[in-house]
């Protein structure tokens, strides 16, 4: 189990990490920046960033098994089943209602940006617990 929580940990955040930095700043930066850009600080904070996302990603990976368990049992799915359903779940829960919906309540946010952002997080979130259903595979079912 240590096994599959640092693996886990370490392959969702550099990837995921990665994925975002392209996502909001590569692809959709420009788009993002016409929108919000007057709300946004000149210079974002990385490291905090960082920290928060792996956080994020630490935590996922240690909830991951325990959801596989519960839906194995009771309704026989498979991780890759698990890992995509609880991801987007996790994805948007955390960063789709806390980080888009609240915000656009609490902020001048256009609602477009925050939909763009939310379909975003759900999106990913279903992939790194897909990235997560293989790493257990391989780590914790290979035994």
């Amino acid at each position: 189990m240590q096994r599959y929580l640092v693996i886990g940990s370490i392959t969702a955040f550099v990837i995921f990490f990665n994925l975002g930095y392209v996502f909001h700043d590569l692809i959709f930066g420009n788009w993002f920046h016409e929108r919000i850009g007057h709300i946004t600080r000149e210079h974002y904070l990385i490291p905090v960033i960082g920290i928060a996302y792996f956080l994020y990603c630490v935590i996922q990976t240690f909830l991951f098994p325990i959801f596989q368990e519960y839906s194995s049992r009771h309704w026989k799915w498979s991780p890759s089943r698990t890992g995509l359903v609880f991801g987007g779940l996790i994805g948007f829960t955390w960063d789709a209602l806390e980080g888009g919906i609240i915000e656009y309540a609490t902020m001048p946010i256009p609602f477009e940006s925050v939909l763009l952002d939310s379909s975003y997080h759900t999106i990913e979130g279903a992939l790194l617990g897909g990235c997560l259903s293989w790493i257990y595979r391989k780590t914790i079912l290979k035994k």
